[in-house]
């Protein structure tokens, strides 16, 4: 049963995230999408739309190697 559901954005992308003190890898859960309309909504550059989804990989398998499940 998830105690937590943590719900990370792009703009969120730090260890130091408030939302991840008292993680509980036994019963929370991370939340992490990669959504297209987030590059539609507002025009944006492919650079950067890569740079940013590339950005949220990396954090996602940073927390994984902390044994964090994303």
């Amino acid at each position: 049963m998830t105690r937590h559901l943590i719900i990370i954005l792009g703009d969120q992308l730090t260890i130091e995230n408030p939302a991840l003190e008292g993680f509980d890898a036994t019963c929370d859960q991370i939340v992490m999408a990669e959504v297209m309309g987030e590059g539609a909504h507002v025009w944006s550059h492919k650079a950067r739309i890569a740079l940013f989804l590339s950005a949220m990989r990396h954090f996602a398998q940073a927390l994984e190697t902390q044994g964090i499940p994303v």
